[in-house]
């Protein structure tokens, strides 16, 4: 999610809303900036927001070939977007390395979205491919780090591998944390440690209710702990690059307070995600309704170019609104009012 949005943001004043459905319009689809892969639905961590109710590798995996045929050489096909590799865990994928030298080999930029537990026994690879952006999570100080993710040394290990992929040479390093109501409170107390991190910026993401979410919604945090979470980001600003992600929606005219580029909604107009399986989801959803199609049966190319047409288009609801995230809004989450006040939301973007 968070991730996706980044990297779309550095290209923001090239993917307006109405650009974009001018060219559907007109038969003709922008290439992706950023395609993520869910690596692996395999994770060593059960954490309780988990959107994609990692644990288990899940049956039907693409193999090595299908994910170099299927995937790599398909983005090279649709103009060499970034490539976003995450989980579950990806680094528990023993062929990852190899799938990424093809990428790399083929002209792709790569990024990875990990816990970072893994992260110092492939010290090596990562130091001969390094990602252009790796996004590290971290939920809260030690004690409450390590017992939302279930594993006593997590927190180490994330603030590890922070100094471990800046070494290899990683241009940017994301310290990402998820805000539920559980650490929403406690969030300034995070601020000297990512200060202390080596971490090149910090993202601030919000629980979304999707897969293990889903039976965890007493996790979403108040309205009250939104506006705070969001007025303690402006603030902190001045003093460390931080963002509120794309989970909270805009911001409208006051986004440049929260974040680097205006915000728009990525899912299915300048990213998407493909599952474990292959199925190409506008975004890091596991509901099967909301597949555009699998990379087995029809080629990804074909399916980006053929397929969103709901969120390229007016008069599809959540999927048409770039204003809100569509993965919190198809939830019944839309929350940005809550964020940051109904005046500043509503001047969004129109």
């Amino acid at each position: 999610m968070g991730i996706l949005h980044r990297l779309y943001a550095r290209r923001a004043a090239e993917v307006w809303e109405t650009e974009t459905r001018l060219l559907a319009r007109l038969g003709m689809v922008r290439a992706p900036v950023a395609v993520q892969w869910i690596v692996t639905s395999a994770c060593d961590l059960h954490c309780p927001h988990c959107y994609s109710a990692a644990g288990r590798r899940a049956q039907g995996e693409l193999t090595t070939v299908e994910a170099r045929t299927l995937l790599v050489d398909e983005l090279v096909r649709l103009g060499r977007p970034t490539f976003v590799c995450a989980g579950g865990e990806l680094l528990l994928r023993k062929d990852l390395p190899g799938i990424v030298r093809h990428a790399v080999a083929s002209g792709l930029e790569w990024a990875m979205h990990t816990h970072g537990l893994h992260v110092p026994r492939l010290r090596d690879f990562f130091a001969e491919y390094p990602p252009s952006l790796a996004a590290i999570s971290l939920d809260g100080t030690e004690e409450l780090h390590d017992r939302f993710r279930g594993r006593a040394g997590s927190f180490r290990a994330a603030l590890e591998a922070v100094r471990v992929l800046k070494e290899a040479g990683c241009r940017e390093v994301v310290l990402g944390t998820t805000i539920t109501r559980a650490n929403a409170d406690r969030v300034p107390e995070l601020l000297p440690v990512v200060l202390e991190s080596g971490a090149d910026s910090w993202g601030l993401h919000l629980f979304a209710p999707e897969a293990r979410g889903n039976e965890r919604r007493e996790l979403f945090p108040t309205p009250d702990q939104l506006r705070r979470v969001a007025a303690f980001a402006r603030r902190k600003r001045s003093v460390f690059h931080v963002e509120l992600c794309n989970e909270w929606g805009s911001a409208g005219a006051d986004d440049w307070l929260y974040r680097d580029q205006p915000f728009l909604c990525g899912a299915g107009r300048i990213s998407c995600v493909v599952t474990s399986t292959g199925e190409v989801v506008p975004c890091t959803t596991t509901d099967p309704g909301e597949s555009e199609g699998n990379v087995r049966q029809k080629p990804l190319s074909a399916i980006w170019a053929e397929g969103f047409r709901r969120f390229r288009e007016r008069g599809h609801g959540v999927a048409s609104d770039g204003l809100e995230c569509w993965l919190q809004s198809r939830n019944g989450n839309a929350c940005r009012e809550h964020a940051f006040g109904r005046c500043r939301a509503a001047g969004a973007c129109r």
